[in-house]
């Protein structure tokens, strides 16, 4: 059986910093700001109630909806607030999806999750840096277990578009115009989105995270780093790994050879951390 590791939530890259892990173990989970503002989803900055009291947007200073642009950046503060959340995943709904990109480190999430089967587990980590300062760190925030997988791949539009609707909480569904992927409308024609559609046991973690990553120095580098901790590579039966160590950096798509049981008896059942 196979466990895959996603990397997920908003970090540096989109808003500019990391989200806090607190005292008590309790911390924020938020997703990345949406690439677009047409989007259904209802969520925005300045809606998504955080743990501690707020709101996302008293976190943040400016939020970057496309990564890599400088010039993305939106710093105005009623602008931040109305911007919608790209909520993927939807814990509450337990729905993630992935589309096939153009970058490397995206292409290999969409094979890992269309090799998925019902029974496996899709988890999800993010980055979380103590509230008071400190080491930003990779934490498993929470998983589900996988009831199936679907791809809009090879679908006519009539077919895409019924697809979507049976996954209308899933957030490429609710960015999607009558049935065609944001993608398909920005002039990447022959991309497509697999959505996994997960069941309980799973969910957010209410605390507790499980810190997936340690720092130092690689050998033959300068500066330290994030790489995966190496008993968990070796306890949790890593595979293929793209690197010895995995730098855990940019978020990459992790596979595990390991069976729904141990995971859940070593991550635990959410609600109950």
């Amino acid at each position: 059986m196979t466990v895959v590791l996603a990397g997920v939530g908003a970090d540096q890259s989109n808003v500019g910093r990391n989200l806090p892990l607190y005292d008590d173990g309790t911390f924020e989970y938020i997703p990345i700001p949406e690439k677009t503002d047409a989007t259904d989803e209802r969520d925005t900055v300045g809606a998504w109630e955080l743990r501690e009291g707020g709101v996302a947007a008293d976190l943040f200073s400016k939020i970057r909806p496309a990564p890599g642009r400088d010039e993305s950046w939106i710093t105005d503060r009623d602008r931040i607030a109305d911007w919608p959340l790209h909520r993927d995943p939807n814990f509450e709904a337990m729905t993630y999806g992935e589309h096939r990109g153009s970058v490397d480190r995206r292409q290999r999430y969409v094979p890992l999750l269309e090799a998925l089967d019902p029974g496996d587990i899709v988890g999800f980590y993010a980055g979380l840096a103590p509230a008071d300062g400190g080491d930003p760190h990779r934490y498993l925030i929470g998983y589900f277990t996988v009831e199936s997988v679907v791809s809009t791949e090879g679908l006519d539009r009539d077919e895409q578009r019924r697809l979507l609707a049976e996954h209308a909480e899933n957030a490429h569904a609710k960015r999607a115009v009558d049935g065609v992927l944001y993608h398909d409308r920005h002039g990447a024609e022959g991309k497509y989105v697999v959505i996994v559609a997960g069941r309980e046991p799973g969910g957010l973690f209410e605390r507790d995270p499980i810190r997936l990553s340690e720092k130092y120095v690689k050998p033959g580098n300068e500066r330290a780093g994030y790489y995966l901790i190496d008993r968990i590579a070796e306890e949790w039966n890593l595979v293929d790994p793209d690197a010895d160590p995995v730098a855990l950096t940019r978020k990459p798509a992790l596979r595990f050879d390991l069976d729904a049981e141990t995971f859940l008896d070593r991550a635990g059942i959410p609600g109950r951390r």
